[in-house]
């Protein structure tokens, strides 16, 4: 078979359907070509959707054996292991259905097979022979990255893949890793009754972020009873009959019943030879401009395998992009649309949440802003000290000379879902007087934000 389209789009998840809806809606010939075993995205079946699943019993499970600070008295709660599969077994198949439905029945050609280019406008798909395009969507996501460990390959350890299909509920974990999937496999498997330990080899303890949200987490999980090792790296790694035996630093030794590697992801770009596309062929990332648009510029890159954070609603608005910029490319017309990256928000759903958004201080010094930050804690705020929040804060940055917003963050209880109204702030470029014109129900937990922009008004 050799067929010729106008864009094929290398993967169906978020960020590449989102591509083909926008090029197809445009009146293109598209393609979207997806290797996979099950159709969906990584955030449906393996990430978001299903971790959060999760992580909702063990939140609750957490909130009932907390209930003696509300003068509940409750009896220690147990999980039905099998019922939790079950709840989001359901819960995963209906999300997934609904995208597997607008894969299959949208405007577009859908080609199920592993695709490699052999030229800059060829690729070969297994199954269907080769297929040109005169333009190529790049949305293959990515996959684990798991060091070279002595003994770790040979181990029975376990990846976020497993995690969400929650095998069984091991008496004690070591978690590998502080990021976002660190950190949540931390929370789940302490709220269902695991006893935890975290290996963190950086420090603080949640890299990235500000020190005094890490010193927060840090605070919390020690509250739990969640061990912390910081600054040491897993080196080795033996298993038997009786469980793990993890090597720390030089000869530090530790057991557990399950390990957990969460030492990040990579983009998922090996397969695609993209060297006979004209790309390096040592590429870790696949670099894009404002416009999505690669080196090449026939190439567009989306999600996982090119933005500066692995978020859903990044590689949806890249995706986008790149499909309406395509249009104009074959036109030969000025390309409009862009992605700002100054729109990011990276969210943890620990107990309470973490989340960060826009610019941090250093970030905002490259580009050439004098940023000024004020934070606020929830342990001095109405409805902060009501839910019983010990730990947490928000914080708002802005530039000194303008006073416009820059970027925020928090942790908090429920802090990702109302870090939204940061968002609009940030999305429309309000300076933080503005931001104080805009009314707030009290006692709220959302009403925080105002708080620390009064503060920052002082500051600027």
């Amino acid at each position: 078979m050799s067929e010729e389209y106008d864009v094929i789009v290398l993967g169906g998840g978020s960020g590449g359907y989102a591509a083909a809806k926008k090029a197809s809606g445009l009146g293109l010939k598209v393609a979207v070509v997806d290797g996979a075993e099950e159709l969906g995205g990584l955030c449906i079946l393996r990430g978001c959707m299903p971790t959060k699943a999760l992580l909702e019993t063990s939140s609750r499970m957490r909130a009932i054996r907390e209930a003696g600070e509300f003068a509940i008295g409750v009896q220690e709660p147990t999980v039905d292991i099998d019922a939790l599969r079950d709840r989001k077994s359901r819960l995963i198949d209906d999300f997934q259905h609904y995208r597997v439905r607008g894969l299959e029945n949208g405007d577009f050609d859908l080609i199920r097979g592993h695709a490699r280019f052999i030229s800059a406008h060829e690729i070969e798909v297994e199954g269907h022979g080769v297929l040109h395009g005169k333009t190529f969507v790049v949305a293959t996501g990515s996959v684990e990255s798991i060091p070279p460990i002595p003994g770790l390959a040979e181990s029975p350890f376990w990846t976020s893949d497993d995690i969400v299909e929650l095998p069984r509920l091991p008496k004690s974990v070591v978690v590998v890793g502080s990021g976002a999937v660190g950190m949540e496999s931390a929370f789940l498997f302490e709220g269902l009754g695991s006893k935890v330990t975290i290996i963190s080899r950086s420090s603080p303890l949640v890299s990235g972020v500000s020190s005094a949200l890490s010193e927060a987490m840090e605070k919390r999980c020690q509250d739990l009873g969640i061990d912390i090792i910081i600054g040491k790296s897993l080196t080795g790694v033996s298993h038997d009959d009786s469980g793990f035996t993890l090597t720390i630093g030089e000869d530090a030794h530790i057991s557990c019943d399950q390990l957990i590697m969460a030492s990040g992801r990579k983009p998922n770009l090996a397969p695609l030879n993209l060297e006979a596309a004209g790309f390096p062929g040592d590429l870790k990332r696949l670099e894009i401009n404002e416009y999505c648009q690669t080196t090449k510029p026939h190439i567009f890159g989306v999600g996982d395998v090119s933005s500066p954070l692995a978020v859903v609603h990044l590689a949806v608005m890249q995706g986008e992009v790149a499909g309406e910029n395509i249009a104009a490319h074959l036109k030969n017309e000025k390309q409009t649309a862009t992605w700002d990256e100054r729109l990011n928000i990276f969210g943890i759903f620990t107990d309470p949440e973490l989340v960060e958004l826009g610019w941090n201080e250093d970030e905002a010094r490259k580009r050439g802003f004098d940023p000024v930050t004020a934070s606020y804690r929830y342990d001095d705020q109405g409805k902060g000290e009501i839910v019983g929040e010990k730990h947490g804060l928000v914080s708002i940055i802005a530039d000194r000379t303008t006073g416009k917003i820059l970027g925020a963050a928090g942790f908090g209880p429920h802090v990702i879902d109302y870090a939204h109204t940061m968002m609009v702030a940030l999305h429309q470029n309000l300076t933080v007087a503005e931001f104080l014109k805009i009314p707030s129900y009290h006692p709220t937990l959302g009403e925080i934000w105002t708080y620390v922009a009064e503060e920052l008004m002082e500051e600027l």
